[in-house]
């Protein structure tokens, strides 16, 4: 398992953006087709309703078009509690004092990203298929997306990866993961089972004649499907299917179980063992394979 990006020493603000990233559970990402000047209110709904993160994807509109409307998105958002990102444009979150940056596979690169937004500020990044999360893994995010789930008019030429990617990400990320892509009621909660930390929504909020209610009955379905556990393993966060074993959860990650060893929370597990054993939220694992007589971490 690859070790993830080790983030700087953090003030009180980065710690606190941090910690409502990793409670979060709803994502709204703006439409372009809202007009710019209803955002704002449009926002306020959302977040009384439940979300609690917002992102501003405005795909058709430049940086500096966008800042008088950034900022008012931002003050709706922070006068309900949520987080504020903006897509894409660093230098734009930067100037208005957002609380981070999302990037897609072919936007800026990461480091650079985090070069110009400092160790402070989020930054999320989509994917679409295990390698991406798998380089995601040494790059400084904070989060990531894995979508579309399915085809969506507002990612036009994207292919639908499904669920099963959702899942991939979940596995696999030691950040939280946000499920999106053609997401609303009937299918944040599908997820979520699926292993998504949070549902990404766009026009089933957007297009919503009251987008505080839908956002309260998108918010509930959540909430009524239960969560993946987690623990760590070789000190990185990770998270399973509630009920697994450390088996289970070593096959997902496709690691040989040939000469392994794990140690949970202090007590020494061999590879026969491991099947009868559950993983348990908050659980501490080592998981190393001897090699010749030595051993190697996983």
């Amino acid at each position: 398992m690859s070790q993830a990006w080790v983030r700087p020493a953090q003030s009180p603000a980065g710690l606190a953006r941090r910690a409502q990233l990793r409670t979060a559970r709803l994502y709204l990402v703006t439409d372009d087709e809202t007009p710019a000047a209803q955002l704002p209110h449009l926002i306020s709904r959302a977040v009384a309703g439940g979300v609690e993160i917002v992102q501003l994807r405005r795909k058709q509109v430049a940086a500096e078009e966008l800042r008088a409307v950034a900022l008012a998105c931002l003050e709706a958002a922070h006068e309900g509690g949520a987080l504020f990102l903006v897509d894409d444009h660093v230098d734009l979150a930067v100037a208005i004092g957002a609380d981070g940056v999302h990037l897609g596979q072919t936007d800026l690169d990461p480091g650079e990203a985090r070069a110009q937004l400092g160790p402070e500020r989020l930054l999320g990044l989509s994917t679409h298929s295990k390698l991406q999360v798998v380089k995601a893994g040494n790059q400084p995010v904070d989060y990531l997306s894995a979508g579309p789930v399915h085809a969506t008019p507002t990612k036009p030429g994207r292919p639908a990866v499904g669920f099963e990617h959702v899942t991939v990400a979940a596995v696999r990320a030691s950040v939280p993961v946000v499920a999106i892509g053609g997401l609303g009621l009937g299918s944040v909660g599908t997820a979520i089972a699926a292993g998504a930390d949070m549902a990404g929504v766009v026009r089933a909020i957007c297009l919503a004649d009251d987008p505080a209610r839908v956002s309260a009955e998108l918010r509930a379905e959540i909430e009524a499907t239960a969560p993946w556990i987690r623990f760590r393993v070789n000190g990185q966060e990770r998270k399973c299917p509630p009920g697994s074993s450390i088996r289970a959860f070593l096959e997902l990650l496709e690691v040989a179980l040939d000469g392994v060893v794990v140690e949970r929370n202090g007590e020494i597990l061999r590879a026969a063992e491991l099947a009868g054993v559950a993983l348990r939220d908050g659980d501490d694992l080592e998981v190393v394979h001897l090699v010749g007589g030595g051993m190697d971490h996983g």
